[in-house]
């Protein structure tokens, strides 16, 4: 309905922001309520609270409902939907999508009642489309001159984002306490106080009983004993010094059972912080060894057997090294034979057979072509003798290498990565690798892991990672120690702009379990570059880490293009 201007201004209708102006140039003698000059003091006191309250509040007055609004209101109407036109609308034609829900709450505060409903989906038409919504809301009655209900005054605050990030919460906990359950070994979490409160069905069973939530402290089903017998309490723990000193713990004890059975176990808890990172509690993972270390004793238990056994092959071993001396013995002369003595006669076969030649001059075709018999003869021995040399010396190793393209490995490695690349919009750069001699299993593993390391370790807003190749010709390199000079080489080189380190730790990082950063900071296990440089290592290569903190790490690789055959 047009509007037009109030006739008089009101000092009740004064301020209300766009609320208030556009309430001020409202028609209301077009609505059941009249004119605000035939307005009860009542309705004029109470939407004069409603116009300047910083608080989202809304008003309805009269049997019409006849609805008001505040500023703070307003944006829970959204951009496209029921404002301006809900300012002097009715009710009932306001709401229609939500009056099943709502009228009965405004029939019981006609009756001189009130309401209160926390976090309550009430979905409402606005944006364009019918959204859900979840509002924490009172309704109260406004009792007018007479002493009767002449309004319902609405005191809101939408709690749609709040209701949404906590279901998320609880979807993000009941996927962890699932994931909790369905591993093999016992893990159970404890509050500050050393109460526990989430454990699985592992757990139970190496406990020996079901623990109470909230009630049992972590060693309150069952005494803990050291390996040597001496028993531990509570209160120094492996789980109360993860507690209170802050710091991953790793212990091996003896958990005894309430039936009395003795469980041999690994424990290794470790702190668990908020986001500000204080500790709040703590996990641990107890690992049962019981069957290892039963198979170990009865290891320990056949071991006089064993060595009596022993004892008995050590003669028969003597008396088969002996003869493999002996035989041993016998092919190195038969090398010695074979290198030398039955060489020598060729060479003079050879060297008299040229001689002869030279010192007869002319010849006929028929003697010439005897010689030439001759020297074909002895080329054709000589050669015999060096294949059964080569024969008495070869062995037959496994193929471990093969030749690798590594162009086409780094590719499949980022593929293996597209979703991690294309989450952090990660740039990478390849550029034309070279085919080596290399095992294919390992260097998919040094590739994945560098890969890896690279994309976890960056936080940059434009994260890139460039990975190239450089041929090192023999003779011309400068090559670090425990390279051969003679073999030639690739340099590969894994660059990126992440956060980097502290080149005093460039060592540091290939040695197996040491971290530069918390488990909180960067997920995982720090196994991954002790990988890499046994990977290299295998393959009689180098490898090299070059930061500075917040500059990115560039990762150098040296491998031979082929492998020295030994």
């Amino acid at each position: 309905m047009a509007s037009t201007p109030t006739q008089a201004p009101f000092k009740f209708m004064e301020g209300g922001g766009e609320l208030g102006a556009l309430i001020r140039s409202y028609n209301w003698a077009s609505t059941s309520i009249g004119t605000p000059d035939q307005w009860p003091q009542s309705l004029r006191t109470t939407l004069s609270i409603v116009l300047n309250s910083r608080f989202p509040m809304f008003l309805w007055w009269g049997k019409d409902l006849i609805q008001f609004y505040n500023d703070a209101y307003r944006p829970s109407l959204g951009k496209e939907g029921k404002h301006p036109l809900a300012v002097g609308q009715k009710g009932e034609e306001c709401w229609p999508e939500i009056w099943h829900i709502i009228k009965p709450q405004i029939d019981q505060v006609w009756a001189g009642g009130s309401t209160w409903n926390e976090d309550l989906l009430v979905p409402i038409h606005r944006n364009g489309e019918l959204e859900d919504v979840y509002w924490t809301f009172s309704y109260s009655p406004v009792k007018d001159e007479t002493g009767k209900v002449g309004g319902i005054l609405v005191v809101c605050h939408e709690t749609t984002e709040r209701r949404k990030a906590g279901m998320q919460i609880e979807i993000a906990e009941s996927r962890y306490r699932q994931l909790i359950e369905s591993l093999p070994v016992a893990i159970f979490t404890i509050d500050a106080n050393g109460f526990i409160n989430l454990y699985n069905k592992a757990a139970t069973e190496l406990w020996g009983r079901e623990p109470h939530i909230g009630k049992d402290k972590w060693n309150g089903a069952h005494k803990i004993f050291l390996t040597d017998g001496t028993p531990i309490a509570h209160e120094n723990g492996p789980m109360a010094k993860a507690l209170h000193e802050n710091r991953e713990i790793s212990l091996e004890m003896l958990i005894q059972q309430p039936d009395g059975k003795m469980k041999h176990v690994i424990a290794h808890p470790e702190p668990m912080h908020d986001h500000e990172g204080n500790v709040t509690g703590a996990m641990n993972v107890l690992i049962d060894i019981t069957g290892l270390k039963e198979a170990e004793h009865a290891l320990r238990a056949s071991e006089e057997l064993l060595e009596k056994r022993v004892n008995e092959r050590t003669a028969e071993i003597k008396s088969a090294n002996f003869n493999l001396q002996r035989t041993n013995a016998e092919l190195e002369q038969f090398a010695y034979i074979t290198s030398h003595d039955l060489q020598e006669p060729l060479r003079k076969i050879r060297t008299f057979t040229e001689m002869l030649e030279a010192s007869l001059g002319s010849i006929s075709s028929k003697s010439k072509g005897y010689l030439d018999k001759i020297t074909a003869s002895s080329t054709r021995m000589r050669k015999l003798i060096k294949d059964v040399l080569h024969y008495s010396r070869l062995i037959t190793p496994d193929q471990l290498f093969t030749r690798v393209d590594l162009h086409a490995v780094i590719w499949q490695v980022i593929d293996d990565f597209e979703l991690t690349i294309r989450e952090k919009n990660v740039k990478i750069n390849v550029e034309q690798l070279p085919v080596i001699e290399a095992n294919p299993l390992q260097i998919n593993q040094l590739f994945s892991n560098l890969l890896g390391n690279a994309l976890k370790f960056n936080t940059s807003k434009a994260p890139e990672i460039t990975i190239s190749a450089t041929l090192l010709d023999a003779g011309n390199q400068s090559l670090p120690e425990g390279l051969n000079p003679s073999l030639s080489y690739y340099l590969l080189e894994f660059k990126d702009n992440g956060i980097g380190f502290d080149q005093q730790y460039a060592e540091q990082i290939f040695t197996i379990f040491q971290r530069l950063h918390t488990k909180q900071e960067y997920a995982g296990t720090g196994i991954g570059l002790a990988l890499c440089k046994k990977i290299v290592l295998n393959h009689h290569g180098s490898i090299t880490a070059h930061s500075e903190n917040g500059e990115g790490a560039v990762f150098r690789i040296i491998l031979p293009v082929k492998q020295l055959q030994l």
